[in-house]
Order: C-alpha cells, then structure tokens, then sequence
C-alpha cells in the first residue's frame, strides 16, 4: 500500500469533528498516512480542540487558511493548500460531517488505486445517515439514486461528476492542471468540476466495496435541499462533455413518467369503453414496471448499508423530474453573481 494524505476542509465544526475525526485518525492501513486538516478562519473552537488531538496523533496536521483570500472561493483554496502541504501522490478528499463505515476503509479505497497503474481518479461511495421524516427520506433517495447513475457511467466512460466525500486523486493530476484555478471564484462544485474535466474511462475507477463507504451526517434544515440542487445548475454549467450523460439521466428519469402516463391513458380508454381488460393489464404492467423499479433500487441500497426504500418509491421516483426542472428554473432567474465569492 503506498502513502497517502486525507484532506478535510473545516469551518466551525467543532463538536462535528470531535465525534469523527478520530475515527480517520485511527485508521487500519499498512503503511504511513496523514490527516491534513485545513480551517476555513473558525471562531469556534475547531483549532484548540484540533491542537488537543494532534498530541497524541502525530499524523494530524493543521493548516490555517490566510485571512486574504480575497476573491478566492475559501473551499477551493483550502483543498489546494491542503494539497500543496501533502506529503504523498495519492490525496484522499473528506469532509468533516463524513465518518469511515469501517476502520478498513482507507485500505480498500487504496487497493483500488493500487489496481492499475494508470489510474489517478477513484471514486467511492456515500450515504447519509441519522436522517429523520419527509426531508430525511428525501436526501437519502435523491443521493443513491445519483450516486448510482453516476457510478455506473463512470465506469464505462469516466466520471461525469463526483462525491467529494470519499474521492482519491494523485496529487500530480491535481498540480498538473492547475488545481481549482480555472474556476477560483465559484462557492461549490470544486471536486465535481475537477473530476468532470480531467476524468476518463482510462484513468478512473469505482470502488464498490461495503467497507470503502463514508457515512455522512444527514443535512436538517429543509433549506439545504433547495440551496444544494440550485447550485448544481450553476456548477453544471462549466461541466466538459456533457451530453451523453444527459440524455441517459434524461431518459432514466423520464421513463418513470411515460410508463405511468402511456399505461394511465390506456387505464382511461378502457374505463371509456368497458374494456376492463385492457383496464387490467394496464394496471398489472405499471404495478410490474414500479416493481422492477423497487427492487432494483433497493438492491443498490442493501448494497451501501442503506435501509429499503419500499412504499414512497414510487412517489420520489416521479418527482425526480420535477425537482430538476424547479431547480434548474430557479437558476434560471436568479442573479449568477451569487454563485461566486465576491471580491472583498
């Protein structure tokens, strides 16, 4: 197993850290490995708590970030300054609400790194966790059911975006193209534009293994949600190659849609002219397609440890479409200078 630095950009999540930085700290791994921990300016007591630890773990490392950063997205330069300040090639990119499901996480992520020597992009897996009600339910969906998709195409064509929870790159691919400097000023999207732009089939892997999943705190506050899918509109603005991932999510999610539509005009007709039996194959068919959907959904969420997603599939899986075109409208009209770091 060769080295590696794990990176995690922090701003005032001290109590977040204490639950979770330990268990990156205490990793099951072969051979050397740091934990490089960049603060973002915290006025809390993210630094002092980070000095306690690093006593008695002398692979923790802290990184202030310069109060003159400026016009500079504060993420996007302390993932650089965090990689600037690695000592190894391989960098393994976190955050800090992220936990490892297993103490042999960082050795399954690298052994897959290790697999072909060409690679220099392995992408893992995420769920949330600790989820509660309506909202919750809506996180967890809407994330397997991108991450799966995502995943999938990656491995055929090479990564269209990211999970920067749980993401290895080689730190010469990160200098080599300069880093986030091609879009310093934007506030998100710093991994996925990397990953999107500098991706291929020949250099990216996935790693699927149950251990190599990160858990990460479920967002609570409803208004996340919204701020999240507005903000990939601008951040899939600047994506490279494009379109054939587009038309298969396009096509995925509009599938839902037309099955129920077509079978629900059929269903109708029938009703019209007493024809009940084309009333029940209709019925039948949809009830057989939303159950190929529930169980090949829920396979993908056994598969991450996620529990079964059974009576509101069907439901989450219609709305998929409509959150994307709310979302993307919202963009649409709103002022694309919020998107950036304004220059102080």
């Amino acid at each position: 197993m060769p080295p590696i630095s794990i990176i995690i950009a922090v701003y005032e999540q001290c109590d977040v850290l204490r639950r979770h930085l330990p268990a990156f700290l205490e990793q099951d791994y072969p051979s050397d490995y740091e934990v490089i921990v960049v603060d973002m300016n915290s006025s809390d007591d993210t630094i002092s708590m980070l000095e306690g630890l690093q006593v008695f773990n002398p692979n923790l490392h802290i990184i202030r970030l310069p109060d003159s950063s400026r016009d500079v997205s504060p993420i996007r330069l302390a993932l650089t300054l965090g990689a600037r300040s690695a000592s190894y090639e391989w960098l393994m990119l976190t955050q800090a609400d992220c936990i490892p499901a297993s103490s042999h996480w960082l050795s399954h992520m690298v052994s897959v790194c290790e697999s072909r020597p060409e690679l220099q992009i392995v992408l893992g897996q995420t769920r949330f966790v600790d989820g509660h009600g309506w909202n919750g339910l809506r996180c967890r969906f809407f994330r397997a059911y991108q991450q799966r998709l995502n995943l999938y195409y990656a491995r055929q064509h090479g990564a269209y975006r990211c999970d920067g929870t749980n993401l290895c790159y080689r730190r010469s691919l990160f200098f080599e193209h300069r880093g986030f400097a091609d879009h310093a000023n934007l506030l998100t999207g710093a991994t996925d534009i990397m990953v999107n732009q500098h991706s291929t089939a020949q250099n990216t892997a996935v790693c699927m293994h149950p251990d190599a999943i990160i858990l990460q705190d479920t967002p609570q506050a409803p208004e996340w949600w919204n701020r999240e899918r507005l903000f990939f509109m601008e951040t899939r603005r600047h994506f490279r190659h494009t379109f054939r991932y587009r038309l298969r999510y396009f096509t995925v999610a509009s599938l839902t849609w037309f099955c129920t539509l077509l079978l629900g005009a059929i269903t109708v007709m029938g009703l019209v002219y007493h024809n009940y039996l084309a009333v029940g194959l209709s019925l039948f068919a949809w009830l057989l397609y939303m159950g190929y959907c529930t169980l090949s959904f829920n396979r993908y969420l056994k598969s991450i440890g996620e529990p079964p997603i059974i009576q509101p599939l069907p439901l989450l899986l219609h709305l998929v479409p409509y959150w994307d075109s709310t979302a993307w409208l919202h963009w649409l009209f709103s002022d694309k200078n919020n998107f950036k770091k304004r220059f102080i």
